[in-house]
């Protein structure tokens, strides 16, 4: 009996080290303001397509990577009086994170509902890794317990990694706290990868059945927090040229026009993917798009990514557009008509014409919103036309719900 009783205390044991447990608070919903903080690189289309394109991985063109090089190089040239990438005050000065208390220590982090891990800046990197980086310290943390025998490994199609350790902490966004959370602290990390890296480190929001964890997936966060909100869902409410927010466990009806439209999802790949098969552009008829590959809702990627049918019907309406490996640019002082594009069988998004320049590059060539998925077999949306709704990703029911902003 004593063999037996002390083998029971030997699983829970174990089982404790890779449980999270939300904390319960008598509060129910938890809002997260995004802080506008300056950038610690210069941001560049041709870079937010290449990494949208790593991150899933796809083959990033050379013709890509060729435009980042060129554009890093002349953006730092001192002899150069105005660099080839002229960013407005908003695009180029800053970038929008959101504040997280891990063990404590507060980091500003991105959050990324196409991913699910939560991985960190930390003092497994070198010195030469973090500068300009808040950095997470496990010894710091007196909740912080380390996961024995535990790794994880992120990779791009380009070989670019980070891959480390990993234990768990106490984190807390905004109020809502899970102890136990999994933590992922990078220790190797691939040069490319940093490069893509404005942040602290990462929330992966989408589902636990991709996260990289080894020998055991982790949970996401909000997988974790959901049984204690009041409702199971987490609001992304982004705004162009300003802060916005995200909100745990509640729906305020007063940053929306109208009804929430839901969609449902299919999360068999781990992500929040919807279908969206018709467009329009402008004022111009509802379109088929007959082959229309599937769709994920991603806050983690910068840009469109939509099948060709699709991209090249909407900038085939801007004079001067140009459509190549290195992206589709334009003249910045074209009109830009709007977007429209179905976000499940009903409801259909308007994503407004300016939103559809995404950056100035050059005196008179802007870099669109709007791009290939280079013939992928997936289409991601995102942060360009989440600027234009509020988007509800309801984990309880497993559907995703859209609304214009007010």
């Amino acid at each position: 009996m004593r063999g037996i009783s002390g083998n029971i205390l030997l699983l829970l044991c174990l089982l404790s080290t890779v449980s999270a447990a939300p904390v319960k608070a008598e509060q129910k919903s938890f809002k997260v303001q995004r802080r506008r903080i300056s950038r610690r690189s210069t941001p560049n289309g041709a870079a937010a397509l290449g990494k949208a394109y790593r991150k899933y991985g796809w083959e990033v063109p050379d013709a890509i990577n060729k435009k980042v090089t060129t554009i890093q190089t002349l953006a730092t040239d001192p002899n150069r009086e105005e660099g080839t990438v002229k960013a407005t005050p908003e695009e180029g000065d800053a970038a929008f994170l959101s504040p997280v208390r891990i063990g404590g220590q507060t980091l500003m982090l991105n959050f990324d509902t196409g991913s699910s891990d939560l991985w960190v800046f930390n003092t497994n990197l070198r010195t030469e890794q973090t500068q300009g980086h808040s950095v997470y310290d496990p010894k710091k943390s007196s909740t912080f317990k380390f996961m024995d025998g535990a790794s994880f490994k992120i990779s791009y199609g380009d070989q670019s990694a980070a891959s480390g350790t990993v234990g768990t902490d106490t984190v807390d966004i905004g109020g809502a706290k899970v102890e136990g959370q999994a933590v992922e602290l990078a220790s190797t990390i691939t040069d490319s990868f940093l490069r893509d890296v404005d942040s602290d480190g990462l929330v992966g929001l989408a589902f636990g059945s991709i996260n990289t964890v080894k020998p055991q997936q982790q949970k996401t966060f909000f997988e974790n927090v959901m049984a204690t909100l009041d409702k199971p869902v987490l609001t992304a409410n982004l705004r162009h040229h300003t802060v916005g927010s995200y909100e745990f466990g509640r729906i305020d009806s007063s940053q929306f026009k109208g009804d929430i439209t839901y969609t449902p999802i299919d999360d068999s790949q781990g992500f929040w993917q919807i279908e969206s098969k018709s467009f329009a552009v402008g004022d111009g008829p509802r379109q088929t798009n007959p082959n229309a590959s599937p769709t994920i809702m991603d806050t983690g990627t910068s840009l469109i990514l939509a099948d060709d049918a699709v991209v090249r019907s909407y900038w085939r309406q801007v004079e001067g557009a140009e459509m190549d490996e290195q992206g589709v640019t334009f003249p910045c002082d074209a009109q830009l008509p709007d977007f429209h594009v179905a976000l499940g069988p009903t409801y259909m998004a308007t994503v407004p014409g300016e939103l559809m320049n995404y950056q100035r590059m050059g005196q008179n060539t802007c870099f669109g919103g709007l791009q290939s998925n280079n013939g992928q077999s997936l289409q991601i949306y995102g942060a360009v036309l989440f600027k234009s709704q509020f988007v509800v990703f309801d984990g309880g029911n497993k559907t995703v719900g859209f609304a214009p902003h007010n």
